[in-house]
């Protein structure tokens, strides 16, 4: 029987050389993207706990303006416009300033004291 040569056989394996050149290709470019990924994953947990309540409980500035307001109109018989800073953060003895300006064009600093913590309460004066 005679015995024909053997060819090497095909194969579906890549070419290692290849794959190397490929895949380090792949990490470079999907390094940053992992980065990215991390960074939006931090500030969404941030978010969900500053949401949760986790984070300083805040004084909703809208809510203060309005008390002010309607306050000082019935302590001084004249309306205000007031402006607090966002973000005041609810701690024993802290301080803002809130400027506010009189139906009579009176310029005026208002300034807020927190008195307690639970419940978040704080008074207001004149300065």
């Amino acid at each position: 029987m005679t015995e024909m040569p053997r060819q090497p056989a095909e194969t579906s394996e890549p070419d290692h050389a290849g794959a190397t050149a490929e895949s380090g290709t792949r990490r470079r470019i999907l390094r940053p993207l992992y980065g990215w990924l991390v960074l939006a994953a931090v500030l969404v947990a941030l978010a969900v706990a500053r949401w949760a309540g986790l984070g300083p409980t805040l004084l909703d500035d809208g809510q203060v303006q309005s008390d002010i307001a309607e306050q000082f109109e019935q302590r001084y018989d004249v309306g205000v416009d007031v402006d607090c800073p966002r973000g005041m953060q609810v701690s024993e003895g802290r301080e803002y300033d809130c400027d506010a300006e009189t139906d009579d064009n009176e310029d005026l600093t208002l300034v807020v004291t927190i008195t307690d913590e639970d419940p978040a309460a704080y008074t207001w004066d004149v300065d």
